[in-house]
């Protein structure tokens, strides 16, 4: 008889404290661990998985662009997930950059980006489509991203 106390569905009682198994979570396949037991890629319990072992890596893209007065997308929301995003006013003047998030930027966007001035998101890295404006034109925007495949 199964003892509802025990259920796997139920959620934890005390939430500071994650008991050893079954973590609610139903086992499925992982590349990480594909052949190991003879499982073909099954998380047997027992064994340990590296969960970060196919996400810690980042292949980069570096892109330059010159940015106007006018709102212009530089970077559109990924198919895969971007697991690193950073930009970087590389303005030789005294050009202030504005990045907006799903929308068209413009001067009073929350993220604003003085001459030097370098942003990196690696933890929570923003997936949307991402829009610039410059204070003055000749504004330059140096921007790096990583996407996991889709």
């Amino acid at each position: 008889m199964n003892n509802i106390n025990n259920s796997d569905f139920l959620p934890w009682s005390n939430p500071n404290f994650i008991p050893g198994a079954p973590h609610n979570l139903p086992a499925r396949p992982d590349p990480a661990v594909a052949g190991t037991s003879g499982t073909a890629g099954l998380i047997v319990p027992g064994e340990t998985v590296n969960v970060r072992e196919n996400y810690r890596y980042a292949s980069l893209i570096s892109i330059s662009q010159t940015v106007g007065t006018t709102s212009v997308k530089f970077l559109d929301q990924p198919i895969g997930k971007r697991n690193m995003l950073g930009f970087r006013n590389a303005s030789t003047g005294s050009q202030d950059l504005f990045i907006d998030f799903n929308t068209n930027a413009t001067t009073n966007s929350w993220l604003k980006l003085t001459a030097g001035t370098i942003v990196l998101f690696d933890s929570v890295v923003p997936q949307d489509d991402l829009y610039v404006i410059s204070s003055a034109a000749g504004g330059t925007l140096a921007y790096v991203f990583s996407t996991f495949p889709g």
